[in-house]
């Protein structure tokens, strides 16, 4: 299927994978991880709220600079959080953005909440 979403050119990607991240990211939200420490490499989370992910991947242009990803959040500083059609999670720098610079850092969203503290 072939989207024409808000934040940029026609992308392939499923509706529903779109979806899911919001759903994660709410349930995340629901739960008290909105910011705080991470246990490994950013260090720190802010979670977007899902009404904010649009917005926020047009403004990054995802769909320039990395057209495989959806962003959810990020470190406070200059990296993002996203994750890949697989749903995977990676760190992307925002300045210098390109997909070759992506780490992976969890398996899911549900795998990175094991790293997640509840600071604030």
């Amino acid at each position: 299927m072939v989207l024409d979403l808000p934040f940029g050119r026609p992308l392939r990607r499923s509706l529903n994978v779109i979806m899911d991240i919001k759903q994660k990211v709410k349930e995340l939200i629901n739960e008290g991880y909105v910011e705080g420490e991470l246990e490994i490499d950013p260090l720190w989370y802010i979670i977007w709220k899902p009404e904010e992910i649009d917005q926020f991947n047009k403004e990054y242009q995802f769909s320039e600079y990395a057209p495989e990803f959806t962003g959810f959040g990020d470190s406070g500083s200059n990296e993002i959080l996203a994750v890949n059609a697989k749903g995977e999670v990676f760190t992307i720098p925002s300045i210098g953005m390109e997909s070759q610079y992506a780490d992976k850092i969890a398996d899911s969203i549900d795998d990175l909440k094991q790293y997640m503290k509840k600071n604030i």
